[in-house]
């Protein structure tokens, strides 16, 4: 592939994202793959495409200081850069990225992007602290206006990022992947021969970064003394620290390592703490845990780093010194405990490794590039022709809907709970879903598809049924008014039916799917899955919801529900989400299995019952 990268400010590497930005440059390159750079940086290498710097007054001022700068867009280097390019990739939601995302679909080329801007750096740069949350929610709603929404893939460094923009109501697939870890950061170190005390914290000397909270914590600890605290990093709060370690006596150094100086200093430090409040996924704390020095990390609520702690006693109240200092008192006092604990964050770090980082990012891109395939095969003719029977029109929609809510469920509900004794149990288990879900169930009756939609009532069901229930009398008729969605048979209607699904997924929407197949009626067995339903949840990462449908026998032949010899449960089983660290065949594969499962382990538990 030709892959273009679209980024600022690519050559200073103090930061994250330019680092991440140049790792995965050099490995995609490794695996074949052309990787063009488009940025202002003063950065010469091959495959440089130069735009001007932008002058924006005081953001440019005070971001210059933190060694960042904008790119100005131009049309010309954009059309040399995005020559031939597969897919263009935009890291930041800035003016270059904004003006570069029309260029490229003019030119009909796949887009994708990056959420490595956090607004909430913004409102920590300028001092407000929590006080800029309503700034913060503002730039979130900015950006998402200005860029995010004409972009469908989004690279996220960490599964809180992609919960945040999906909270933030973002419509865009949130692929949550790490930026990795490389190789020669997992290291093999005796730590039990150490002669000093050494704490470490590696990041940008910045407010959100709370290394003030680090200085106080060791003001406070039982070993104050016999610490040294190494501060690894730049930023703009370097003498406000110095004069803060200075005045309590904390013994604190203040540099910038090279990557090599820095595993160096990681081999011979004793712990690691990570205090921001504010963090997209906290790489630095991933490189230095890949060592095996154990962390002792923030719980704020807009930090993902506290995702690699293992156990509470690698986890303080975010700005509370007090209790960060007992933490640290623990782990030097129980020197056996951390050393048997630094093997295994270590081989917990190694789910984020740089390259499966960069196999996912490479099959990220892949994805995007088929979806602009399907999109085109979409508008073809024959695409045309089939989108007629998957997209409704607004009266058919709002007749549907009528019919839903006014009659189908409400009636078919109470006839359902009142003659055949219908009891859900789970249903809470639909609650903490923030996002669309795919739902499944053993297809075991003819109207089960309206029990599922009780399930998830008020929210409105997307049912797919086979093409052969539409010529069924009077349910045939019954499943078209409520606007269910024929599943396909040809390679063009599965393209677009795929297509249209992924759609009303990204908007929140519930998509029921039969992963059995066909209908055999009051089968108590479970029969093999196929994988279309798990395929279309790992694309979109969203979960998928088992439902088991039971008819249990009754004890008594005159007792509820009467004039039937069975009655009818359905059990809504805990939502499985994909691995966000496999490959998508294998997350499917693997997603199919756990769920197939989970399923037949309920229903032979409810036997043993």
């Amino acid at each position: 592939m030709i892959i273009v990268y679209v980024i600022d400010n690519y050559g200073e590497f103090s930061n994250g994202t330019t680092m991440t930005a140049k790792r995965s440059k050099e490995h995609l390159e490794a695996k074949g793959h052309t990787v063009r750079i488009v940025t202002a940086g003063d950065y010469e290498e091959k495959g440089i495409y130069r735009l001007k710097k932008r002058n924006i007054p005081l953001v440019s001022y005070v971001a210059q200081k933190q060694n960042t700068y904008f790119a100005k867009p131009d049309k010309k280097v954009f059309e040399e850069a995005f020559k031939d390019a597969d897919i263009v990739h935009f890291f930041c939601p800035f003016k270059v990225s904004i003006e570069g995302v029309k260029y490229a679909k003019k030119l009909g080329i796949p887009v994708s992007s990056a959420f490595h801007f956090q607004p909430e750096h913004v409102t920590y740069g300028m001092g407000l602290g929590r006080l800029g949350r309503p700034l913060a929610w503002f730039i979130y709603k900015l950006i998402k206006h200005r860029f995010y929404k004409h972009v469908k893939h989004v690279h996220c460094p960490s599964q809180f990022i992609a919960d945040e923009i999906k909270r933030q109501n973002y419509k865009n697939v949130a692929h949550p992947i790490t930026n990795g870890v490389e190789d020669k950061f997992f290291t093999t170190t005796d730590r039990s021969t150490q002669s000093k005390i050494q704490i470490l914290s590696i990041g940008r000397y910045a407010l959100e970064k709370r290394q003030d909270t680090i200085i106080k914590a060791i003001h406070k600890s039982k070993y104050k003394d016999q610490i040294e605290v190494l501060f690894a990093g730049l930023g703009p709060r370097k003498k406000y620290l110095e004069r803060l370690a200075k005045r309590l006596k904390v013994n604190a150094r203040f540099d910038f390592f090279s990557q090599e100086d820095l595993i160096s200093q990681i081999k011979a430090s004793t712990l690691y703490i990570h205090a921001a409040d504010v963090e997209i996924e906290g790489i630095s704390a991933l490189e230095a845990i890949a060592s095996g020095l154990v962390p002792i990390i923030a719980t704020a609520k807009k930090t993902a780093t506290k995702q690699f702690a293992l156990d509470d006693r690698s986890l303080f109240k975010a700005k509370d010194y007090k209790t960060l200092a007992k933490k640290i008192d623990y782990w030097l006092e129980n020197k056996e405990e951390r050393l048997k604990m630094g093997p295994v964050y270590q081989d917990h770090i190694r789910n984020y490794g740089i390259n499966n980082a960069i196999n996912l990012l490479e099959e990220m891109f892949k994805e995007t590039i088929k979806d602009k395939n399907k999109e085109l095969s979409v508008k073809t003719n024959d695409g045309k022709k089939v989108r007629k029977h998957y997209e409704k029109s607004r009266i058919k929609r709002t007749g549907s809907g009528l019919f839903y809510y006014g009659f189908a469920v409400p009636v078919l509900g109470f006839y359902f709970y009142l003659f055949r004794g219908l009891r859900i149990k789970g249903r809470k288990q639909l609650k903490h879903i923030d996002s669309g879900a795919i739902m499944i169930s053993n297809h075991v009756h003819k109207l089960d598809s309206v029990m599922n939609a009780l399930v998830c009532f008020p929210k409105k069901l997307i049912f797919t049924s086979m093409q052969e229930n539409f010529d069924t009398p009077v349910v045939g008729q019954l499943i078209t008014i409520l606007g269910a969605t024929p599943t396909p048979k040809t390679v063009i209607e599965t393209k677009v039916f795929f297509y249209e699904l992924s759609k009303a997924i990204g908007k929140g929407r519930y998509v029921h799917l039969y992963p059995e197949g066909e209908l055999i009626t009051k089968d108590s067995s479970l029969r093999e899955f196929k994988k279309g339903a798990f395929q279309l949840a790992v694309e979109n990462h969203v979960p998928i919801v088992p439902i088991r449908i039971r008819f249990i026998e009754k004890k008594h032949k005159f007792s509820y529900p009467f004039f039937v010899k069975d009655r009818i449960q359905i059990e809504v089983l805990k939502p499985q989400y994909p691995n966000i660290f496999m490959l998508k065949k294998e997350s499917t594969n693997e997603l199919t299995e756990r769920a197939f499962n989970i399923m037949n382990q309920t229903d032979k538990t409810q036997e043993s019952d």
